[in-house]
């Protein structure tokens, strides 16, 4: 798993609890092209916040979904 990959799901943890790798997996495998999450890479970060945002709203209180979102996004350059 790469380092951004880990860090990923160390911020997903505390909005979708265990599930978050599976879901994570989920978005980029469907949304990106059949990428593997533990492959992730910095030029990934926009489509997969963007398709968290979508896709977690879906579980959780959409506010929350996009804090998610805007979490994942910022740590673009990092």
């Amino acid at each position: 798993m790469t380092e951004l990959a880990q860090k990923v799901l160390d911020i997903t943890v505390p909005y979708l609890g265990p599930a978050s790798r599976v879901f994570l997996g989920r978005q980029t495998n469907y949304h990106m092209g059949g990428l593997i999450f533990e492959d992730l890479e910095n030029k990934h970060l926009p489509a997969l916040s963007h398709w968290v945002r979508i896709s977690a709203a879906l579980l959780i209180n959409k506010g929350k979904a996009l804090e998610l979102s805007q979490r994942i996004a910022n740590l673009q350059g990092k």
